[in-house]
């Protein structure tokens, strides 16, 4: 008996060799298709097909005929690789990010403000098929590369499943959000600054667990046929915790400065979007769990502990990423700090009335009211 087929296209980032190896260790027989840019010289001893995964010509060059048991769309024009794969591939898994959820990249036009949270595959409105005007950034073709994914798997092309990535974290990430909390620490940095006190929480996925994720889909190709899922860490943290976890993994710590979110600033920095996005976005993970079976292979602390590792072995390579969007100007965030610290001083006579007219309950609230012998601490503590 032949062994089963599969074609990874990508394979080269955070998720793709866990990836591969565990199609590998399942017996499938197993192809990458990437641009070859970026060959990994200590990744799995694997064939490569090198072409252009981003156009229907250069699709059809490296593929041609050939057929599949399972496809994996890791990267690449996800909807020229399903149209050409159709027919073709028994399961096509594809990977989609969050921003497909209405609220993600423009809060403002989902009500409430923001997202339902957390977030669940069978309740939160996606984005429009068209993109808005004057948005931040276009999600509608994410949006119709889904409907087109999932239309082909109604018409028997495949069993089609589509996995919802938030933000990504591991070695090799084209994205290094880690990188501007590491570098400060080996910059000796003593503080950095983060939007908002860093009180935002957005569900993140180590590289491991998100290709188990993809794994726990193959494996089960019966339940995931037809259906998004939501991918995350089972661990969730604040983005101050996140930096302060990141700051221990390089050696250091770093004390948190806040401003404003909508003052801008390296606190922009750590975040997709740059802070024009959702403040939180936490996504529900039940229907991966139960449908799936998915468990986390590696925990955040962990997680980030081999990125940051990595990083560290990288150093050139990290401060030449194209994706880096803070400057590292220390002398500019200590003068716009400064300026800041003079305005808070200017605000404060202003603050005053609150300071002394916003007070605190004069009794403890618990589950069972206030005090005892308090009317209303008795009619809260009876009330069910």
């Amino acid at each position: 008996m032949s062994a089963r087929t599969a074609l990874v296209i990508g394979g080269t980032g955070p998720t793709g060799p866990p990836l591969v190896d565990g199609l590998v260790e399942r017996g499938f027989d197993t192809t990458i298709f990437h641009t070859g840019r970026h060959e990994l010289p200590d990744g799995p001893d694997v064939p490569h097909l090198h072409g252009d995964p981003y156009s229907a010509d250069g699709i059809a060059d490296a593929l041609g005929g050939r057929r599949f048991d399972v496809v994996v769309a890791t990267y690449g024009r996800v909807r020229l690789l399903a149209e050409h794969v159709a027919g073709r591939c028994d399961h096509f898994l594809a990977v989609g990010g969050t921003p497909v959820y209405e609220g993600y990249v423009e809060p403002h036009l989902h009500f409430p403000t923001g997202m339902d949270m957390p977030v669940r595959e069978d309740r939160h409105p996606l984005v429009p098929t068209e993109d808005i005007p004057d948005a931040h950034y276009r999600t509608a073709a994410i949006r119709r590369t889904e409907d087109t994914v999932f239309e082909l798997g109604t018409r028997g092309a495949f069993d089609a499943t589509y996995l919802r990535y938030p933000t990504v974290y591991g070695p090799r990430n084209p994205h290094a959000w880690e990188w501007t909390v590491v570098r400060r620490v080996l910059d000796g940095r003593p503080w950095m600054i983060l939007s908002d006190d860093g009180r935002g929480i957005h569900s993140r996925a180590g590289a491991r667990n998100a290709a188990h994720a993809i794994l726990c889909a193959i494996d089960h190709p019966s339940a995931a046929a037809g259906k998004a899922y939501n991918v995350a860490d089972e661990d969730l943290v604040s983005i101050r915790q996140w930096a302060e976890l990141t700051a221990e993994a390089a050696g250091g710590s770093l004390g948190i400065r806040s401003l404003p979110g909508e003052l801008p600033s390296p606190g922009w920095g750590v975040i997709a979007f740059g802070y024009k996005g959702t403040p939180s976005c936490v996504l529900d993970t039940t229907r991966l769990r139960e449908d799936l079976g998915y468990r986390d292979v590696m925990s955040l602390r962990d997680g980030i502990a081999e990125t940051v590792e990595w990083m560290l072995a990288n150093r050139e390579q990290m401060d030449a990423n194209p994706n880096l969007v803070d400057p590292f100007d220390y002398d500019a965030e200590d003068a716009l700090m400064a300026a800041y610290d003079r305005a808070m001083a200017d605000l404060a006579p202003y603050t005053e009335p609150f300071t002394s007219g916003m007070k605190r309950m004069p009794v403890p609230q618990t589950a069972k009211g206030s005090k005892a012998g308090d009317t209303a601490g008795d009619t809260a503590g009876t009330s069910s």
